[in-house]
């Protein structure tokens, strides 16, 4: 079960179902990171946008999918979520996924300070949602 914290400020936006989300995902990231006011890394935290959001267009979206949504959260702490909701409801292999073993792309996540998870998306229709956890620790020079 999901431990619940409290959201301090959210905000949410739909990418297309192709390539040029990924490119979307870092302008609009790092727009929507600043209004937020997450003190942590926006670097990092940018970062681990565009991996998960290529993992949905890689493993998660399907032919029929228009567009997919995002979600960035600061929780009470300042923690940040990062989440992106896909229509395939399993992640077959995860733990290998996240040890670096089938791609480097959720490994290297971690590296920026992430923790990730998945759960089953609360959106009619299904699929899930890959959250990743951010800490506001130290920023980088």
């Amino acid at each position: 079960m999901m431990e619940l914290v409290p959201v301090l400020r959210e905000t949410r936006f739909a990418l297309p179902a192709d390539y040029s989300a990924l490119a979307v995902a870092r302008i609009d990231g790092r727009t929507r990171l600043t209004v937020l006011g997450w003190p942590g890394s926006q670097h990092d935290a940018v970062n681990v946008l565009y991996v998960l959001v290529r993992n949905a267009l890689e493993h998660g979206v399907t032919p029929d999918t228009q567009t997919f949504e995002v979600r960035l959260t600061v929780t009470d702490g300042d923690g940040l979520l990062v989440e992106v909701d896909d229509p395939n409801p399993k992640f077959p292999e995860f733990d290998r996924a996240i040890g670096g073993e089938l791609g480097r792309g959720l490994w290297e996540a971690q590296r920026c300070g992430a923790t990730i998870t998945y759960f089953p998306a609360d959106r009619e229709g299904g699929g899930k949602t890959v959250r990743a956890t951010l800490r506001p620790g130290p920023v980088a020079p």
